[in-house]
């Protein structure tokens, strides 16, 4: 019963949250809470001070999580020894993904991996690439995905997966979609509706707009907003325009709910990254999607 507690407070602690833990665990929050409570009694001490709707991991806590954390990958070492003698592919696989990876191109990679080994439990995180990078560096992911420029840690691999294009995109009343090549520098003064600038598209075209020759305040954002869902709808308001994957806004360009602004500077193709932590034990299922992905993240 120990080792389920510990899971759990390991749990509770990387999502901070126990509700969330319980969602991980597929637990009910009452049983979360009697976990930790339990854990509690054993040592004695408070792990956690509960808040107004919310915890703080107290210096009990901070002290106890690495053993936690050493107790988990002992058991997953051992189960992987097990796994490599029977071929058995199973467990938990914690993946991590940026929006527009997340929403467009993992849940057909998921399907695929999973109709291969149906016995690995697979979750996904979807946040912006520097929250996603932050949770592989700390261990709380297995595998993330990210996209536009980051600095990684020199433990953090990354392997590149494919790529998109970001399109400029407008309202179909806008004069400049004419589908007449535009210069990047007559856009500019445009009012634009981007991601927040944590986010790997808005870097990734900031990072563009240096590279042709112009400075980052000559873009005029009037607008910063967390999901390209609500870009797409403030552009088709008339809000702006916008900097978006291609992926994202395929459906709405064919409608005729928005043009494509076309750049004399050429297309704005980027990368994308699978990254994963070097100092963080790889289950058999870990291998086994780091392995599958290079071959059918295009497909």
């Amino acid at each position: 019963m120990l080792d389920l507690q510990l899971l759990v407070f390991k749990t509770v602690v990387e999502k901070n949250s126990i509700s969330l833990a319980a969602q991980e665990l597929h637990m009910t929050q009452s049983a979360v809470s009697q976990h930790i409570q339990n854990l509690e009694t054993h040592f004695g001490v408070k792990l956690f001070d509960r808040l107004h709707r919310r915890i703080a991991i107290t210096a009990a806590g901070e002290a106890l999580y690495p053993y936690a954390v050493e107790l988990e990958t002992l058991y997953q070492r051992a189960q992987k020894a097990i796994q490599t003698l029977t071929d058995d592919v199973s467990g938990r696989l914690r993946i991590g993904a940026s929006l527009t990876i997340g929403e467009y191109i993992m849940p057909k990679v998921l399907v695929m991996f999973r109709q291969l080994y149906p016995n690995v439990d697979m979750t996904m995180e979807i946040y912006n690439s520097e929250q996603i990078t932050a949770m592989v560096i700390d261990g709380v992911l297995d595998v993330g995905f990210i996209e536009g420029p980051f600095q990684l840690s020199g433990n953090i691999c990354a392997v590149p997966c494919g790529g998109d294009e970001l399109a400029v995109i407008a309202p179909p009343s806008h004069p400049l979609a004419c589908g007449e090549p535009c210069a990047l520098g007559a856009l500019l003064s445009q009012r634009w509706v981007m991601r927040e600038r944590t986010s790997g598209t808005r870097r990734f075209f900031e990072l563009f707009v240096e590279k042709a020759g112009y400075a980052l305040d000559r873009l005029n954002v009037v607008m910063e907003l967390g999901s390209t869902q609500a870009i797409k709808e403030a552009v088709k308001a008339g809000f702006g325009i916008a900097a978006i994957s291609i992926l994202a806004v395929s459906d709405e360009v064919e409608r005729g709910e928005m043009r494509p602004i076309v750049l004399q500077e050429g297309p704005v193709r980027r990368d994308f990254t699978m990254i994963y932590n070097a100092e963080k034990f790889c289950t058999l299922a870990v291998e086994k999607f780091l392995a599958f992905v290079p071959q059918h993240f295009g497909q």
